[in-house]
């Protein structure tokens, strides 16, 4: 823990108790943490930190120094009604319902084939995007015109070739193709070809298709300023997770304006270590915070040129499926097991009372209501949990704090709807939490939020002033990836936060 005295000076003790009455957050004052004076540090400043800038490296207090030699936690408190309540994490015994089927094997290595790899032509590998049952969208970096994609897929221990390519025309600087006639829930790996020379190697796992039913398992981050490889998306790789979720503030492009700036600020991050790790083991499914255009921007108050250059640059980076009207918000369904809700928590903001549009809104509501699937994943890259109790109303307005009749209304709808199975999915406030969606006796007390990562950005200390709580029996700062797995059989969720060095930082495991 890093606090800061009165004059000045700074402390690392977790037990620091100071005289001064407030915490100052962003010129407010926030009576939030009693006798004692708290600068947060966080390099979004949410009115919760500060701004290192981008030549200074943050100090890294460390979750095992947190908790003083401490094992990983795995938490249960107690819960009335839940739809998703927590319970022990190796609590798997007893009479309840079986555990739904596991994923079949897979090859345990990559597909080797013969071709040269040509970085000079594929800088960045081949990043797969919103797989579905029986398809998947690729995006190629390269610097030749034209090439082809090869596929094979897994077939017991080994990988087969597939006899056709896929011919692919660079656009800009990358290509992009959807591949169909796919084969649901199947193991695939691929690579390009131009010239005689190939990419490395990626691979992916199709979607479930209508009917399927069996655990998968999710990996998870957001924030990647700092931390450059990024180890921790290394090890999250390492376990071929079925798809990794990009929560927003991948790129931290707030100097960029124009689709060239964009572009290199993606550059770097397609070619970093942990990045590329993650795009060879898995498909993505990603969505925008505020970083990859500017900081704290308000889509419908935002320079429009600016916005779209961002927005470009984005969707050459992720391969990603159009939504309605071409929209960032989708729907990606893994069977019966979970759908997954990319929503737009940016673009469509008016600053005053509009956080999702009205069509998006109405989307959503419709979506969750209809699902099927034992799990709705939402995706919002700014949570919705009520943050209160940590940082009072400091810049709520950046927040879904800050838009209650909005964030009411699509809350009422999940409560009074009987909607089970909901976990919301968050990032950008630059710590790792388990949260209850509303403080004890909330309406949505009984919904749970994950927050993933920071895998690289300023650590918030906020988090390490904070003990754990009913509302947040999971909280502290540590640059991290997430595992999620979902067991559709028994209706369990457990969560696992992923330090650098590959060590499980926490656990908890939520249970319906």
């Amino acid at each position: 823990m890093i606090a800061l005295s009165s004059d000045g000076t700074v402390h690392k003790n977790r037990d620091l108790t100071l005289t001064t009455k407030y915490a100052y957050c962003s010129g407010q004052l926030s009576p939030r943490f009693g006798d004692s004076t708290v600068l947060y540090c966080n390099a979004k400043m949410h009115g919760l930190g500060l701004d290192f800038g981008d030549s200074m490296t943050p100090m890294k207090p460390t979750r095992r120094q947190m908790l003083s030699g401490l094992s990983a936690l795995a938490l249960a408190p107690g819960c009335k009604k839940p739809s998703i309540s927590t319970a022990q994490a190796d609590d798997t015994g007893g009479d309840g319902p079986d555990s739904a089927p596991v994923r079949e094997p897979e090859p345990d290595a990559l597909w080797q084939p013969e071709q040269e790899v040509d970085t000079a032509v594929f800088p960045s590998g081949v990043q797969v995007g919103d797989v579905g049952p029986d398809s998947a969208v690729i995006s190629v970096w390269m610097s030749a015109d034209d090439g082809a994609l090869h596929l094979a897929e897994a077939v017991g221990d080994s990988w087969e070739r597939l006899e056709e390519s896929v011919p692919i025309v660079r656009d800009g600087v990358r290509a992009q193709a959807l591949v169909t006639g796919l084969e649901a829930d199947q193991a695939y790996c691929l690579f390009a070809t131009s010239g005689g020379v190939r990419s490395t190697v990626s691979r992916f796992r199709t979607a479930l298709g209508e009917n399927g039913f069996r655990q998968i398992t999710i990996g998870a981050t957001s924030c990647l300023k700092f931390n450059q490889p990024w180890p921790s998306m290394t090890h999250v790789a390492k376990t071929h997770p079925d798809v990794f979720l990009l929560l927003g503030d991948t790129v931290y492009a707030d100097h960029a304006e124009t689709l060239d700036e964009y572009r290199e600020y993606w550059v770097e991050a397609l070619n970093t270590r942990g990045f590329m790790d993650v795009s060879a083991a898995s498909s993505l499914i990603g969505t925008l915070d505020d970083h990859e255009v500017m900081n704290d921007f308000e889509g419908l108050t935002a320079p429009p040129e600016q916005v779209a250059a961002g927005l470009a640059a984005f969707r050459e980076a992720i391969p990603q499926r159009l939504g309605e009207g071409g929209k960032l918000w989708r729907k990606l369904s893994w069977g019966k097991t979970a759908d997954i809700f990319v929503i737009d928590s940016r673009t469509e903001r008016d600053g005053e009372q509009i956080y999702l549009s009205t069509a998006q809104m109405a989307w959503l509501k419709a979506g969750l209501s209809e699902s099927s699937a034992r799990f709705k994943l939402v995706m919002t890259s700014v949570p919705i949990t009520d943050y209160f109790a940590v940082f009072g109303d400091a810049l709520k307005g950046d927040r879904w704090q800050g838009y209650p009749e909005q964030r009411g209304e699509l809350l009422d709808h999940i409560v009074g709807g009987e909607i089970e199975g909901v976990l919301w999915i968050t990032g950008d406030f630059h710590f790792c939490t388990a949260s209850r969606v509303d403080m004890p006796g909330g309406v949505a007390e009984e919904q749970w939020e994950v927050m993933v990562g920071p895998g690289g950005s300023t650590l918030n200390i906020a988090a390490m002033l904070y003990e754990p709580t009913e509302q947040f029996p999971v909280i502290f700062a540590e640059w991290s990836s997430t595992l999620i797995h979902l067991d559709p059989g028994t209706g369990t969720v457990v969560v696992e936060w992923i330090a650098d060095d590959g060590v499980v930082l926490d656990r908890i495991t939520l249970q319906r």
